[in-house]
């Protein structure tokens, strides 16, 4: 772009040509600034631990409970998320129909809750040149720190999530029913190919995401392109995670009313 800079009749005082503001234009600075916080813990993080609890929870069976006044005894879980825990807990007895009471007292049956896991684990991959100092050992040697330099590098994070409840005649002390032992996991996944990332994907994400947007992947084609799928197992247990209940006396009405809170 060619530029000229004329000068006006009257000496000293040059005249504005367009390529000139331009130019000035082009020379100006400017910066900016966005004002981020973060919180103690990581969304991802809490995702996990909460993804993974309520995958194990839904695998419990509570229907052996239905329609028996019980009282949720929670004072064995100890879970940093300890708000969503309990309230997870309550929530999928009243959905099955169990009928919770306040007091001990007012229960016919006492469900204590525990928590065998409850925790975060990670693990990092990278194929390339890691993070090198250079230390002060020969003369003339240039000290200093190389950069990592990688041509891939994965991230695996992974939630844990174990729970075991039982439950016991509150008169009676005598075991009535046991939930076994049920546990699960949720994952978040990060890839950077050649620096570029991160391609992240893993249960809690729903999806594939690159840089924060959504990839659109093929869906997997449905059963009615394919033809019918392969028949169902009819010897396979209904519910692998929960046991019958042990003992279960035939509460009539009256009785059930008689622990009305």
């Amino acid at each position: 772009m060619a530029m000229t800079l004329s000068w006006s009749g009257r000496p000293g005082r040059p005249k504005i040509t367009p390529g000139l503001c331009l130019l000035a234009i082009l020379c100006a600075t400017g910066c900016g600034t966005v004002k981020t916080t973060g919180t103690a813990r990581t969304g991802t993080e809490q995702l996990l631990l909460t993804n993974a609890w309520d995958t194990a929870l839904a695998k419990i069976d509570f229907r052996p409970l239905t329609g028996v006044p019980v009282y949720l005894d929670t004072s064995n879980v100890a879970a940093v998320d300890q708000g969503w825990v309990v309230s997870s807990l309550r929530q999928a007895l009243l959905t099955q129909g169990v009928l919770i009471r306040s007091k001990p007292e007012q229960a016919q049956w006492i469900v204590e809750a525990r928590v065998g896991a409850y925790g975060t684990d990670s693990y990092n991959k990278m194929v390339g040149i890691p993070q090198t100092t250079i230390p002060p050992t020969l003369t003339g040697m240039p000290t200093g720190t190389i950069p990592e330099i990688s041509l891939l590098r994965k991230g695996h994070q992974e939630g844990i999530a174990k729970l075991a409840l039982f439950a016991y005649d509150r008169a009676s002390g005598q075991l009535v029913w046991t939930s076994g032992t049920s546990m699960a996991t949720s994952s978040a996944k990060d890839l950077y190919v050649a620096g570029v990332g991160p391609i992240q994907g893993g249960t809690i994400r729903g999806g594939t995401n690159f840089i924060g947007t959504k990839i659109p992947l093929p869906s997997t084609t449905n059963a009615s392109e394919n033809g019918p799928g392969p028949p169902p197992d009819d010897n396979r247990p209904t519910f692998p995670f929960s046991a019958a209940p042990l003992f279960r006396s035939p509460a009539a009405a009256s009785d059930r009313e008689s622990f009305a809170p």
